[in-house]
């Protein structure tokens, strides 16, 4: 795309530029929007047109166009009414026959055998009649006086949006751009928002960011729906597993280290969060979780056989050091060349990398937690369970005290 930018000529007469398909998220090939509201259509499109020249001196924004859909042609009639009096027509009878001229009229329905067949009375060639042949067209007055049908319209051709669009009751008029190299979602929308706050609307029209956003801000709320959903059935199942409430919690705290690395990566290397990167949040929660159960089971299962808890631990920890550490480097180096690569869905979609950052970076962290914080937050929780234990005997056994004789 830059090479067919600085390659083409320029010209006084056209703007060439690129319309991407690929939905929003915040990769550089990925087109944004900005919607205008008010009550007339036509202000609404001066008011982009003067726009696009000031949206397009910014960085950070390319190929800025106001979106009207398809644009077609519309034949625009005005009956001149003083003119149609004068010969005895009135407004609605002119248009009438306008109708007439252009599109025919309906006759009733032709009826045989329980049938209906709608009939329409045309002119000859009426689906290729152009302006020109409307000045053949006469009307024949009370008098008897043959007037030319042109006489008493104005007809003018001239583009027209084959689509209106509104928002809380407004008309909504949406300006697009793409995004420059390097640029991002947000620094789009500053930007953007940078233009309209040294612009002054006239009184009953603003601009809103609603409608180009709430496709990105509807799918966050639906990852963070989907993620809590996730964490709650995963704690059912190791409640039930290991039939305690407090183990399960000590392995989901894994995960919230994990998302620190996510976020630290994120940092690090310049990647904007997106849809992408919270789909490589789902996916790093079931390895975390994975290995926090392998650790806490051998850690109980080496309890049962008989070791204290310190020991339990220490010896959990160097049993399981090779297999995590094996399992989270073979993941983390498979996440590797989809890091690095700007491949995306369907080639104009969201790039992958931010989902493959997302795992590497919280796989490295969560490989630290699981190892030597997780331990210690099993550690910590188990004198929790152990106190809340003692508690419970002690409230029992004032419970169950025979109560002193009475005197006397």
């Amino acid at each position: 795309m830059e090479e067919i930018r600085r390659g083409l000529p320029k010209s006084a007469r056209a703007t060439a530029g690129f319309q991407n398909q690929g939905g929003g998220g915040g990769g550089s090939q990925e087109g944004i929007s900005m919607a205008l509201v008010g009550d007339s259509s036509e202000t609404l499109q001066e008011l982009g047109d003067a726009l696009v020249p000031l949206l397009a001196q910014r960085p950070e924004l390319r190929d800025v166009r106001v979106e009207t859909g398809d644009r077609n042609s519309e034949l625009a009639i005005h009956v001149d009414r003083e003119r149609a009096a004068r010969y005895g027509f009135s407004a609605q009878e002119v248009a009438s026959y306008v109708g007439i001229a252009l599109r025919g009229t309906p006759l009733r329905e032709f009826r045989r055998d329980g049938s209906e067949i709608p009939v329409q009375l045309r002119f000859a060639d009426a689906e290729e009649t152009r302006i020109s042949d409307l000045s053949g067209f006469m009307l024949r007055s009370a008098a008897g006086e043959q007037i030319p049908l042109m006489a008493l319209i104005d007809v003018d051709l001239r583009p027209s949006a084959t689509q209106v669009t509104r928002v809380d009751r407004q008309t909504m008029l949406e300006l697009k751009a793409d995004l420059a190299p390097g640029a991002t979602a947000p620094d789009a929308r500053r930007a953007m928002a940078a233009v309209m706050s040294a612009t002054t609307l006239p009184a009953g029209y603003g601009y809103t960011f609603e409608g180009a956003f709430r496709q990105n801000d509807e799918a966050g709320q639906q990852m963070l729906f989907n993620t809590l959903i996730a964490l709650v059935m995963i704690y059912v199942v190791m409640a039930a597993v290991f039939e305690s409430l407090l183990f399960p919690a000590a392995i989901l705290s894994g995960i919230g280290f994990s998302i620190l690395g996510v976020f630290w990566l994120f940092a690090l290397t310049g990647t904007t969060f997106t849809i992408m990167a919270s789909i490589g949040i789902l996916v790093l929660m079931g390895v975390v979780v994975n290995n926090g159960i392998v650790m806490v089971e051998h850690i109980n299962t080496l309890r049962r056989g008989g070791l204290p808890r310190t020991e339990a631990l220490v010896q959990g920890c160097r049993d399981r050091l090779r297999p995590i550490l094996m399992t989270m480097g073979c993941a983390i180096l498979g996440m590797v060349p989809i890091s690095l690569s700007t491949t995306q869905i369907a080639g104009g979609g969201p790039p992958y990398y931010p989902m493959a950052r997302a795992i590497a970076g919280g796989l490295a962290f969560s490989t630290v937690v699981t190892l030597l914080f997780l331990p210690t937050i099993y550690a910590i929780l188990d004198d929790l369970r152990l106190a809340s234990a003692r508690g419970v005997a002690k409230i029992r056994a004032r419970g169950n005290a025979p109560l002193p004789a009475a005197e006397g």
